[in-house]
């Protein structure tokens, strides 16, 4: 029960990032570093409409994790106790899977990957993330481009309903809620090379808030149609050839679409062109008969 109330919840949260064929969505389809050009160039004006949300009651509703069994269970208790001592490092790998397991938290990585998500959890949770990710802190417009290692924030609207089947909302708008994540992965889907995004929830506010470290999948068009600001890096040199070699896989991704494609166009015509040189082939042959 608790896992299908699960699945339910998840698919609602994912209301902004409905997978849109093609032709649904064109304007700014054929590389996600286009620029939109109605993406808002007056940040003061963006953050006071992201300022709006926080007079929407805060509802804190109950995310519930994935049912663990009995051992794991007892296990999840002698973790947190663990934890709770400032010894997570002593943490084997299969320990630090239940925790992680337990609150929905990605389970990649080698053990000092694990340890560090945990300690980000444990940091981040009760209001952390927001303290040491202030609002005021996302201050540039990604302008129709974000990468790996980006931590961005971006205003969502929420739905009462979502139709799995048809990846649409089945409700009214019921609230809007600010996400602030880092992007820990990128991908390119096989069949369309569609460019979507992994977002790790760093905090989350508004209607029907996202638990800490939630990861979270969008589509990249879908990222920038809502008006999506990130942090400063460190050193903005590296991000730049962080998004090249982006652009270079994303070009690479869109040549091998375009020539599968024309491999499949080039195939029909030439089973066309098989079938009617055989229809020919069977008429001169009636005729000859007939004659």
């Amino acid at each position: 029960m608790a896992k299908s109330h699960c699945n339910a919840q998840n698919a609602i949260e994912e209301e902004d990032y409905i997978e849109l064929e093609d032709s649904d969505y064109n304007e700014f389809d054929s590389d996600d570093s286009e620029e939109d050009p109605t993406f808002i160039d007056d940040i003061d004006k963006f953050q006071s409409n992201f300022s709006n949300v926080r007079h929407y009651a805060p509802e804190t509703e109950e995310m519930i994790a994935p049912k663990l069994g009995i051992k794991d269970m007892k296990d999840f208790e002698e973790i947190q106790r663990v934890i709770d001592s400032g010894l997570v490092e002593k943490l084997k790998v299969e320990q630090c899977k239940v925790y992680l397991r337990n609150h929905g938290l990605r389970l990649s990585g080698k053990k000092d990957t694990l340890v560090q998500r945990i300690k980000e959890h444990s940091e981040i949770l009760n209001g952390g993330g927001e303290k040491k990710f202030p609002q005021s802190s996302f201050v540039l417009n990604c302008k129709g481009d974000a990468c790996m290692g980006d931590i961005v924030m971006f205003e969502q609207t929420v739905y009462e309903g979502y139709n799995i089947a048809s990846r649409s909302a089945t409700g009214p708008p019921c609230g809007k809620r600010i996400v602030a994540g880092r992007i820990v992965k990128e991908s390119y889907g096989a069949a369309k090379q569609q460019h979507t995004f992994t977002v790790e929830v760093l905090w989350s506010k508004g209607h029907k808030p996202l638990p800490p470290l939630h990861p979270l999948l969008i589509k990249g068009r879908n990222l920038y149609k809502l008006n999506t600001l990130r942090r400063r890096w460190e050193d903005e040199s590296e991000r730049q050839r962080v998004l090249s070699e982006k652009h270079c896989r994303g070009s690479l991704a869109r040549s091998s679409r375009e020539a599968r494609i024309q491999g499949k166009i080039s195939k029909k015509m030439l089973k066309g062109a098989r079938y009617g040189l055989s229809i020919t082939c069977f008429f001169n042959l009636n005729v000859e008969i007939q004659g």
